[in-house]
């Protein structure tokens, strides 16, 4: 697919891009979907180098293990929100346990 055309794909036809290593597929990605990701790892962690972090750490693992986005079970956007979550709340545990050990 043409790099001009990335912008008409769907999100399965890019995470497909993605498995295939196409580097302008997860820039893709990243335009439509790192705006949503930071938004709520910002909810969950409240500070913003913490958020922007997740949110580089949720695209590297999609470009990593694209094969953990299954198209049957829900949208790109739903599955990358969810790892998103899941790595905002590990951040805030982890955080809450550093702090209790150094008290």
């Amino acid at each position: 697919m043409p790099i001009g055309r990335l912008a008409d794909a769907s999100d399965a036809a890019l995470a497909v891009l993605v498995a295939q290593r196409r580097q302008e597929a997860l820039e893709e990605v990243y335009r439509r979907h790192a705006g949503a990701i930071l938004s709520l790892a910002l909810r969950v962690v409240r500070d913003r180098s913490m958020a922007e972090e997740i949110v580089q750490e949720v695209i590297v693992r999609l470009w990593r293990a694209p094969e953990r986005f299954d198209a049957s079970r829900g949208s790109l956007r739903s599955f990358l929100l969810a790892d998103a979550h899941g790595r905002s709340v590990d951040v805030v545990r982890s955080e809450a346990a550093r702090k209790r050990r150094e008290e």
